[in-house]
Formats: structure tokens, C-alpha cells, sequence
């Protein structure tokens, strides 16, 4: 017998119901999977909002101790106190920070990078406050020798280095969050579209199925709205002609406004035409398929703000419907590096600025920094000789006057002196200091040099020289030079002794001065002496010495003489060029007393005295003369010319 034939409503049912749970379990399927997608994006937004809390305040770490390492820098160089005392209230901010760095970062992986940082940190802040202590309590040595220490640069780079490896790993790991994010939403929308067609394939047999399906729906989307409106970051999708399509809640807060009222609105009307015009170019790629990062500034109610966004193609099939955004707000980052950069520009206006030659050596003699002193002593561009040999960049003369010291201090000895060099046609004398840059492993990396010009002290103790050892009328050699003088030429004397030489002192003045000054008055007196100066200084050898001792009394050393007799000749010349001279334009007569010498040990005091009454002598015979007296005097022949 053939079975009855199944009712036709009974088949439909049975159909019905199996298509409801093909639904069902499809929705099922779906339902699990936007749930899983939704807990995967939670947990991402949880880590890429603990990244966002974490990154700022390394960077104010970073920034307190560059605040703290400058203040010891600006001390180095200047040895003030106030150099100090702007970085001060950074120190004792750094515990808190590295706190606050601790608590936010709750990382297993980098528990372990974080104690070595608050422990060089400790060391850091430790390190600078004992430069304090010992700057104010007059240590200024020791605590130079503390700032210059290697253990405190080896800590500072350390600290460097640990907080760059966390800074990559943290943005690395923020910046895969970011684009598991935009390819989730993508995905989830896909999911949720096609839930939506699942159920609009079953209206007619599951309606309260659809109606409870749609309900479970708007509450993922509300969830995933309640997600997207709590990401610290700006997430837009727009058209293909820039207009708003969706905002979530961070929007509204930048610009302003509730983001219902922000949609449908261009980019230029949004941002102004300015940010408008900075996107244009990425809108082009992305809407060509390309996915597009990027750094632009954004002006909103008269502030800057700035942005790192990034825009992914919202692709249906081949063609582009849109894109969606994420803008993240660095701002305070771009703050902080401004100020970073203030804080170097800052710094390099000092060393240019300071009268004095900064430079760093490496190893291999290579200049690597330079302050603008370069420029002024040198007529060097230092962006053109950095890098290059101090052989190459100052030429081999200034190396080679160097290179013993430098030579010196590559192998860790601090190292100082003077030298003279002509730089630019000029001759400066250079008081240098050479300080060796000890690395983490004890061995010089480099020399940090700085040199002084001290050419005006120089040029000055010449001076003082000169006007100690010079008569300011005559401009001839003074008591003072004449001494010593006198002493080494009676030394030479005993040398040319035995080969029959001899030598003479004469002793001058002007016949009846006193009456000059009296009737002409001292101007012409002045006047007399002078030319009676360059007179006395044609008439004898260039190599004879003539010195001016007292008012109108002068002396004359005459050395390497044949005989005796030629130092007669040389005063009876004397006597005649003064009288043909006219000194002052007045007829004028000398006298002078010879001395010679041919021999012996003869005091230089001696000598004078013998001159002296050899000149009184002359004097006494009627002026307008000279009279000769021979070493030791008693019992010698007596000259006289008038």
C-alpha cells in the first residue's frame, strides 16, 4: 500500500521549520562570530588606549631627565649655579613620572626594562643632586669631575636606550592594533550585512525570529557604536565626495558638536579649506584603492591641533564607496618635541654665542660638532668640514701644532695649553683644554676641546713689557733695561777678551739743561731730549745699545770694539752730530765721559761710576766734549775735545 500523501501545509511546515533552523543555526554562527570579533575589539581598544596613557608619559620622562641632563651641560660649560636651578623642579618630578610610567604600563614584558628604569633614574636624579651639593657647598672641581663623569653619560644613555626600545615596541604594537582595528570594523560590517540579508530571506517564515534577530543586532551595533565612541581617536567614514557619513563621539568633542549634526558635511566645511587642501592628495589614493598614513595639522577654533590619520578604502567588489578614518591626536606629542627643540635651539644659541671655540674630536680625528666660533676664527662653514680629518678641515700646519696633545688625550689624559696660530691673517694665542669622552667601557671615544683667546691679555702683558722697560719720552730703553743689559754685555765682554776686543760705556747729557727748562720752558726741553735721543741713536752702530737713565742723562754700550781708541772716535762724533743737530732749534752742546774695557771682571755698578767721572770730567774741562777713563781707572790717560 503507498504511504498517504504528507499535507501540503505539513510539508510547508516541515520546510518551514527546517529553513528556520538553517537561520537559526547560520544566525547562531553569526551571532558567535560577532561576539568573538566584538571581545578580540574590545581587548584591542583596551591596549591601544592603555599604549595612548603609557606614551605620553614616557616622553615627559624623557623630557624631565634631557631637562636635567642640560642643567648639568649648561653647568659644564658655564659653572653657574643658575644654569642649575631651571632643571631642578624637573628632577624632582622624575620618581613621579617613573611611577606614573610603572602604573600605566601594565606590560609583563617590559616589568623588568621598567625597574632598570626607575633604578637609573634613581641614579640620574642622585647624580645631579650631588652636582648641587657640591656647587653650593664651593666643591666647583668636584662637581665639574662628577658632571664629566663617564658613569653618569653611561646611565643617561642606558636611560636613552631602554625607554627607545619600549617607546618602538609600544608604537609598533599600537600601530598593528590600529590596523587590526580597521579590518575588523570592515569585516564586522560585512558580517552584519550579511545577517541583515539572512533575515530578510526568512521575513516570511521566521518573523519573530527576524524580530529577535534584529533586536540582538542593534545591540551589537550599539555595543560596537558604545566601543567606537569611547577609542581615544577620531573614527569617520566618508563618501566618495568627502561628505560625513558616520562620526563616533571623539569627533564631536574636537570639533564642538554633536556628531548627528557633523554628517553629511565636506571636509573643508569640517576642518576649513586649508586642512582641506594638506588631504587632498591622500583622498586621491585612497579612493584609489590605497590604504594612506599620515601627519597633518588641523586648526579648530583658532587652536592647532595635530593629527596622525589614516585612511583605508571602504571597497565593495572592484569599486571604492568610500573610506573610512582614524585620527589619533598628537598634539601634546608635537607639543613636546617642539619644546625638546626649543630646548636645543636654546642650548646651541648659547655655545654659539659664548666667546670661546666647542668642538668635538672622535677617534679618528674627525671634527663631529662645532659652535659658530668656527665660522668667525676659522671662515669655516661647519656644515661643510663635520665629518671630515682635522687634517682636511684645518689644513696640516694646525694639525700638526696639535697633534702631540690630542695625541695625549685620545689615550684619557685631560690635557692643557697655550699655543699662537695665524688664523685668517691673524695671529691669535689659544689657551686650549682637551677633555677626554670616556664610553661605558672605559675606552675615549673622543675629545671635546675648548680654547679660549687670550691674544688681548697677551698683546697686553706685551705692552706692560714694553712700558716697564722704556723711557715714554724717548722712546729708548729705560734704568730698568739698561741693568741687565749692561750685565750681559760685560759677560760677552770677558769672552772677547782673549781675543783682544774691548768695549766702552759712555755716558752723556746736554751741557746746561737746567737753563734750557728755565728759559724755553719744559716743552722745548722735551723737545731737546728727544732729538737729542734720535741724535745719540743715528750717530752709533744699530747694534750698540743707547738708553736714556735720568732727566737729560743718557747712556751708550758699545760692544765688540777692535781697540779702545775707536770708542774716543764714537763720542768725538757724538759731540759733533749734537752740535750740528740743533736740538729743539737751539745750539746745543753735549759732554761725554768714556769707560773702556779690555779686559777682566769689571762690575757693571763699577763700570757706570767709571763712565760717570769720566763725564764729570769732561765737565770740568768746559764741556762741549768728552774725556776717556780706562778700566779701573787710577793712573789712565785723560781725552779731551772741545
Amino acid at each position: 500500500m503507498r504511504p498517504p500523501p504528507v499535507p501540503f501545509h505539513r510539508s510547508s511546515l516541515g520546510r518551514g521549520v527546517g529553513l528556520l533552523m538553517l537561520a537559526l543555526a547560520a544566525m547562531a554562527v553569526l551571532v558567535t562570530l560577532l561576539a568573538l570579533r566584538a571581545r578580540d575589539t574590545l581587548a584591542d581598544l583596551r591596549r591601544f588606549d592603555q599604549i595612548n596613557q603609557v606614551l605620553p608619559s614616557m616622553t615627559l620622562l624623557m623630557e624631565g631627565l634631557l631637562n636635567a641632563e642640560t642643567g648639568q651641560r649648561g653647568y659644564l660649560l658655564t659653572q653657574k649655579n643658575s644654569y642649575l636651578q631651571p632643571y631642578r623642579d624637573a628632577a624632582r618630578d622624575l620618581d613621579r613620572r617613573v611611577d606614573e610610567l610603572v602604573e600605566r604600563d601594565q606590560d609583563s614584558a617590559h616589568v623588568a626594562k621598567l625597574a632598570r628604569v626607575r633604578e637609573l633614574v634613581q641614579l640620574k636624579t642622585g647624580e645631579l643632586a650631588q652636582t648641587v651639593r657640591l656647587h653650593e657647598s664651593g666643591q666647583h672641581d668636584e662637581a665639574l669631575e662628577l658632571v664629566l663623569s663617564d658613569q653618569g653619560q653611561h646611565h643617561m644613555n642606558e636611560l636613552r636606550d631602554l625607554l627607545g626600545e619600549l617607546t618602538s615596541s609600544l608604537r609598533a604594537e599600537r600601530a598593528v592594533i590600529s590596523e587590526r582595528l580597521a579590518s575588523n570594523t570592515s569585516r564586522t560590517e560585512l558580517l552584519l550585512l550579511a545577517a541583515l540579508a539572512m533575515l530578510g530571506l526568512f521575513t516570511v517564515l521566521a518573523t519573530m525570529q527576524v524580530l529577535v534577530r534584529t533586536r540582538a543586532l542593534t545591540r551589537a551595533q550599539k555595543r560596537l557604536r558604545g566601543i567606537a565612541d569611547n577609542v581615544p581617536a577620531l573614527i569617520t567614514h566618508h563618501d566618495r565626495t568627502g561628505a560625513l557619513r558616520f562620526a563616533n563621539a571623539e569627533v564631536g568633542r574636537v570639533h564642538h558638536a554633536d556628531p548627528a549634526t557633523l554628517l553629511g558635511k565636506r571636509i573643508e566645511q569640517l576642518s576649513g579649506a586649508h586642512h582641506a587642501a594638506l588631504v587632498e592628495p591622500f583622498i586621491a589614493r585612497v579612493l584609489a584603492g590605497e590604504a594612506v598614513e599620515f601627519d597633518a595639522p588641523q586648526t579648530v577654533d583658532g587652536e592647532t591641533l595635530h593629527f596622525h590619520q589614516r585612511f583605508v578604502p571602504d571597497m565593495h567588489g572592484d569599486q571604492v564607496e568610500g573610506f573610512y578614518a582614524v585620527s589619533l591626536d598628537i598634539t601634546e606629542r608635537k607639543r613636546a618635541e617642539a619644546r625638546m627643540a626649543a630646548s636645543e635651539r636654546r642650548m646651541k644659541a648659547i655655545t654659539d654665542n659664548l666667546p670661546i671655540f666647542l668642538t668635538y674630536i672622535d677617534r679618528e680625528m674627525r671634527l663631529r660638532f662645532a659652535n659658530e666660533t668656527l665660522r668667525g676664527w676659522f671662515g669655516l662653514d661647519p656644515d661643510l668640514v663635520m665629518g671630515l680629518h682635522l687634517r682636511d678641515g684645518f689644513g696640516d700646519a694646525f694639525f700638526e701644532q696639535r697633534r702631540v696633545q690630542l695625541e695625549l688625550a685620545m689615550q684619557g689624559e685631560r690635557v692643557e695649553f697655550q699655543l699662537s696660530s695665524v688664523l685668517q691673517g691673524k695671529l691669535r694665542h689659544l689657551r686650549t683644554i682637551y677633555v677626554p669622552d670616556r664610553g661605558p667601557d672605559g675606552e675615549v671615544q673622543g675629545v671635546f676641546t675648548l680654547a679660549t683667546d687670550v691674544t688681548a691679555m697677551k698683546q697686553a702683558e706685551a705692552q706692560l713689557a714694553r712700558l716697564a722697560s722704556s723711557d715714554a719720552l724717548t722712546g729708548l730703553p729705560n734704568r730698568r733695561e739698561l741693568d741687565p743689559a749692561l750685565t750681559r754685555a760685560l759677560a760677552r765682554q770677558r769672552r772677547h777678551a782673549h781675543e783682544g776686543g774691548a768695549m766702552a760705556l759712555l755716558f752723556l747729557d746736554v751741557d746746561r739743561f737746567k737753563s734750557i727748562n728755565d728759559t724755553h720752558g719744559h716743552g722745548v726741553g722735551d723737545t731737546v731730549l728727544r732729538e737729542f735721543a734720535q741724535c745719540l741713536r743715528r750717530t752709533v752702530r744699530a747694534s750698540d745699545m743707547v738708553a736714556r737713565i735720568a732727566g737729560d742723562e743718557f747712556v751708550a754700550v758699545l760692544e765688540g770694539l777692535n781697540h779702545p781708541d775707536e770708542a774716543a772716535q764714537v763720542a768725538a762724533k757724538v759731540v759733533e752730530a749734537v752740535a750740528a743737530a740743533k736740538p729743539g732749534g737751539l745750539e746745543i752742546t753735549a759732554s761725554v765721559g768714556v769707560a773702556t774695557v779690555t779686559g777682566g771682571e769689571v762690575p757693571a755698578a763699577e763700570l757706570v761710576a767709571l763712565a760717570d767721572r769720566a763725564l764729570y770730567q769732561a765737565k770740568r774741562e768746559g764741556r762741549d766734549g768728552f774725556a776717556v777713563i780706562a778700566w779701573p781707572g787710577p793712573g789712565t790717560a785723560v781725552e779731551q775735545r772741545r
